[in-house]
């Protein structure tokens, strides 16, 4: 019974895995500027000449070791687990934007909006499922639940900010560097409901599960 119970949580974890990179992947491509955190891995993207997906690979592994000390617990076999599947997002997210998307274009500003809303929607409830279901984690957030536990904070408070850090390292870096600029609308969209959508969802299916 319980085999079968982590077959099922592990098929649900990995589905909605690629939807967070399909999420991500529509958000890039609206082109109406991205949420916090992936409109500083695109700055640094295009700063260092990288794939996207490939920066995001390189800060999440810094959140996993950020995340590891303030633990201050063992090297779990979950941890292995983390990190594999923090840079098989990267792929995932590469595989869409560069692959999958790499032609499509949007001219209406009205489907852009709708294009980044589906996209923030689809990531922001994959990323609560796969924190609730506790098989597959993303570093960041992972930080953000241990970052709770230690201050006794709200998962959103914690999470919005990691934003509003993200965000003014994103316009310092821009404005020095002189590259394009993602901080735009969709940036304020992500920044007013992606912690509360990741929020809603998590705590509804911690409740479940």
């Amino acid at each position: 019974m319980m085999i079968a119970k982590h077959i099922k949580y592990t098929a649900y974890s990995i589905i909605a895995f690629l939807l967070l990179g399909l999420g991500i992947s529509l958000q890039i491509k609206a082109g109406i500027g991205q949420s916090m955190l992936n409109a500083f891995a695109l700055t640094l993207a295009e700063l260092f000449h990288l794939e996207v997906g490939t920066m995001l690979n390189i800060l999440n592994i810094l959140f996993f070791i950020t995340y590891i000390l303030i633990r201050k617990t063992n090297f779990e076999s979950r941890d292995v687990i983390q990190i594999l599947a923090t840079i098989a997002n990267g792929y995932i997210i590469n595989f869409f934007v560069y692959y999958v998307f790499a032609d499509f274009a949007i001219d209406s500003y009205l489907l852009r909006v709708l294009t980044f809303l589906l996209g923030l929607c689809l990531a922001s409830a994959s990323l609560g499922a796969v924190l609730a279901i506790e098989i597959i984690r993303f570093p960041l957030e992972s930080l953000c639940v241990v970052l709770c536990q230690k201050l006794n904070k709200n998962l959103t408070t914690v999470r919005m900010r990691f934003d509003m850090l993200f965000l003014f390292s994103t316009l310092v870096i821009s404005l020095i560097s002189g590259n394009t600029i993602f901080i735009r609308e969709g940036t304020v969209i992500s920044f007013l409901l992606l912690s509360r959508l990741m929020g809603l969802t998590y705590y509804f299916l911690k409740n479940r599960i």
